[in-house]
C-alpha cells in the first residue's frame, strides 16, 4: 500500500490546507491500495505562489540549459531504478495488464524525460535574421508558470509530457494528478528532489475539479497544459481566453480505422486490436470506428469477434491477461450503458455486452468484456460518442470517398488508421483524414512524432520538438547590424 498524507508543494512536503483524502482501490479487486491527501484552492494558491517566485528569481530559468539537462537526466535514472515498483504501482491504481504497464507505461515516461533533458541541451534558442539593412535577434524563453492537468489513463506517462518539456525549458509547474489515479505521479516528485531540482519549481497536488478549475483561473499561471476530455477542454480554454492565458489541449478522440478493399483481413485484426484495447479500451487514440467496405463485412465482424473471444479478461497482474477492468465502478457503468444505448438505437452485439462470471477474487472488480457492435450507422451515440471501454463499431460504407466521408464525420480529429495492399493508395487516403495522426497499416508513429488533433481534439502539440516549443515564448530583440 501507498499512502500520501502530504502534498508536494513547492518541494516540500506539506499537510493539505484541507481534510479530504481519497481512498485509492484496486480495479480489479476493490481492495484498497493506498490514499492520498486531496489539494484544496488554498493549496493551489501556495504552489502558484512558490512556482511563480521560483520563475521570477530564475534559480531555474536563468540556469544553463546543460545544468537542466543533467538534473532530468538524474531523475530519469532514479525513476528507471524503480522500474519494477512503479509499473505495480499503475496497475494496482488503473487496472490495465501489468506487461502493459512494464512495457509502455513505465519506460515511455523516462524515455520523455531523456528525450526533453538532450533538447534543453542542444536546442538552438537564439537566432540572428538580417534584411541585410538591420538585423533583430529571435530568441526562446520559458513561458513562465505552468498548470500540468493530467487524466487517470496513464498516471506516469501524461504527467512526463509535460513536466518533462515544461522543466527542460525553464519552466516552474504545478501538476494536479486526478484523484482516481493520485498515488504513481508523485515518483516524479521523488525523483526531482534527489536529483537536485531547486525548491520551488515543482509541485504536484491531487485534487478534484474545484481546486483544478482554481488552478486554471488563477492569474498566475501563464500557461495550462491539459489532457481530459473535450467537454474539460472547453472550459479551461474559456476560462484562459480571460487572460490570453496559453493552452495546449489533448483532448478526446473516436478514431477510424479505415479496412480499403484489398486489405488482409487475417492480417489487420490481429494487427488492429491492440490498438482498439490498449488500456483496456481507455485510451485517447483507441480505434474504436472499424469502417469495412460491403464486400468485407461479413468477415471482418466474424474475423473480429473470434479475435475479441479469445482475448483473456482476468487479474491486470497476470502474464497472459489482455484486458483489465474498467478504472472505477462509474466508468465501468458508463461504458456497460454504451452498449445498451447501441442495441437501442439498432446496433447488433456481437460479442461481449453482458457482464462477466469471473472468479471470486474478482467479483468486486469493475470488469466490461471486449464488445463488438455491427450494424452500426455513423449517425448513432455509439460512433460519435467516445465511449472509453473496450468496444468496437463497424460501419459500412460504399467507396472511397464515402469511407473518408465517414471518417471525418467527427467533432473529433486525434487519430485513425488505413490498412490496404497498396501503401501508396493507403497513404493518399490517410492524407484526406482530417486528423494530427494516421497509421498505415498499424505501424507505430516514429519516436518524436508529434501528438495532437484536429476539431474537438485539441489545441496544440505534445511530443517531438513541437512538445517543447509549447513550452516558449519567442521574443525579437533588434540588435542592428
Amino acid at each position: 500500500m501507498t499512502e500520501r498524507p502530504e502534498l508536494f508543494i513547492g518541494g516540500r512536503w506539506q499537510r493539505s490546507a484541507g481534510s479530504e483524502t481519497v481512498e485509492v482501490r484496486n480495479p480489479a479487486t476493490g481492495g484498497r491500495v493506498g490514499s492520498a491527501a486531496l489539494g484544496t484552492p488554498a493549496d493551489m494558491d501556495a504552489a502558484v505562489a512558490a512556482a511563480r517566485s521560483s520563475f521570477d528569481s530564475g534559480v531555474w530559468a536563468s540556469v544553463a540549459p546543460s545544468e537542466r539537462a543533467e538534473v532530468l537526466h538524474r531523475a530519469a535514472d532514479l525513476l528507471e531504478q524503480r522500474a519494477p515498483e512503479l509499473a505495480v504501482s499503475i496497475t494496482s491504481e488503473l487496472g490495465c495488464p501489468l506487461w502493459f504497464s512494464e512495457k509502455a507505461h513505465v519506460p515511455n515516461p523516462i524515455r520523455h524525460t531523456r528525450y526533453y533533458a538532450d533538447m534543453a541541451r542542444d536546442f538552438a534558442y537564439d537566432e540572428t535574421r538580417t534584411d541585410g539593412t538591420n538585423a533583430s535577434l529571435v530568441t526562446q524563453e520559458p513561458v513562465g508558470v505552468v498548470a500540468a492537468i493530467t487524466p487517470w489513463n496513464g498516471p506516469l506517462s501524461t504527467p512526463s509530457l509535460k513536466l518533462a518539456p515544461a522543466l527542460a525549458a525553464g519552466c516552474s509547474i504545478i501538476l494536479k494528478p486526478p484523484p482516481e489515479t493520485p498515488l504513481t505521479a508523485y515518483a516524479f516528485a521523488d525523483a526531482l528532489l534527489e536529483a537536485g531540482l531547486p525548491e520551488g519549481v515543482l509541485s504536484i497536488v491531487p485534487a478534484d475539479r474545484e481546486a483544478g478549475q482554481h488552478l486554471v483561473a488563477h492569474p498566475d499561471v501563464d500557461k495550462i497544459a491539459f489532457t481530459g476530455s473535450s467537454a474539460a477542454g472547453k472550459k479551461i480554454m474559456a476560462t484562459a481566453a480571460e487572460r490570453i492565458a496559453r493552452v495546449t489541449l489533448e483532448l478526446g478522440g473516436k478514431s477510424a480505422a479505415i479496412l480499403l478493399e484489398d486489405a488482409d483481413v487475417a492480417t489487420v485484426v490481429p494487427a488492429l486490436l491492440p490498438m482498439a484495447m490498449m488500456v483496456n479500451g481507455q485510451a485517447c487514440i483507441a480505434q474504436t470506428r472499424v469502417l469495412v467496405p460491403r464486400s468485407l463485412e461479413a468477415r471482418v465482424v466474424e474475423a473480429l469477434a473470434e479475435a475479441m473471444r479469445a482475448l483473456r479478461v482476468g487479474d491486470p497482474m497476470a502474464s497472459d491477461t489482455m484486458i483489465g477492468p474498467m478504472v472505477s465502478e462509474r466508468q465501468r457503468d458508463r461504458v456497460a450503458g454504451y452498449v445498451t444505448t447501441g442495441r437501442d438505437e439498432g446496433a447488433r452485439v456481437v460479442t461481449g455486452g453482458d457482464r462477466l462470471v469471473l472468479p471470486s477474487e474478482l467479483a468486486a472488480g469493475w470488469f466490461v468484456p471486449p464488445t463488438l457492435l455491427a450494424g452500426v450507422h455513423n449517425s448513432m451515440r455509439v460512433a460519435q460518442e467516445e465511449i472509453f471501454g473496450p468496444v468496437m463499431a463497424v460501419i459500412v460504407y460504399d467507396d472511397e470517398d464515402d469511407a473518408v466521408a465517414i471518417a471525418n464525420d467527427s467533432v473529433y480529429g486525434l487519430s485513425g488508421s488505413v490498412w490496404s495492399a497498396d501503401a501508396e493508395r493507403a497513404v493518399r487516403v490517410a492524407r484526406r483524414v482530417r486528423t494530427g495522426m494516421v497509421s498505415i497499416n498499424g505501424m507505430p508513429q516514429s519516436y518524436g512524432s508529434p501528438f495532437g488533433g484536429y476539431k474537438q481534439s485539441g489545441i496544440g502539440r505534445e511530443m517531438g520538438p513541437e512538445g517543447f516549443k509549447a513550452f516558449l515564448e519567442t521574443k525579437s530583440i533588434a540588435v542592428g547590424l
